[in-house]
């Protein structure tokens, strides 16, 4: 699981501008099969094996991966003593979730880019979750990501 999960993780640890797009979609599909494989054979167990289970569902294009990778991350903070990343995963799992339904999301944690290549803050319902349940759910608030928001978009210096 772990090997999996480091090829998901090294993946994305480049530009964007620099990833083919198509291919890491095939490769995050392969990923999702074998992670369903080692799930019907009993080999996820442990808390970090169910996170990093959910951190590559998470990837997934659409809604049955995400909802899946979702009861992976709230497994993972059952079963976790520091439950802080499986926490944020659950909620980011969630807003995705939300995201892909094109409902509001609850916690702030999805950003998306316009067509004009700014990213925003998708569309929040700030009245479901407060502050301090994103806080407990080791998440930013509102206005942190709002903030997010504007450092994503602030320009490399120099560019100006």
């Amino acid at each position: 699981m772990a090997e999996l999960f480091s090829q998901d993780q090294s993946a994305r640890n480049i530009p964007h501008s620099e990833i083919n797009w198509s291919s890491l979609d095939q490769q995050d599909k392969d990923r999702r099969e074998e992670v369903l494989k080692m799930l019907a054979n009993g080999r996820i167990r442990s808390a970090k094996d169910y996170y990093h289970s959910a951190l590559i569902f998470q990837h997934g294009n659409n809604s049955e991966d995400i909802r899946l990778a979702h009861a992976l991350a709230t497994i993972a903070a059952i079963l976790a003593k520091d439950k802080s990343e499986a926490n944020w995963l659950k909620a980011a799992s969630w807003d995705r979730l939300m995201m892909n339904l094109d409902q509001p999301q609850w916690y702030g944690t999805q950003f998306v880019k316009d067509k004009s290549g700014n990213w925003n803050l998708y569309k929040v319902d700030p009245d479901i979750v407060s502050d301090q349940q994103r806080i407990d759910w080791s998440v930013r608030t509102l206005a942190e990501s709002k903030a997010m928001e504007k450092s994503l978009n602030k320009a490399p210096e120099g560019k100006n």
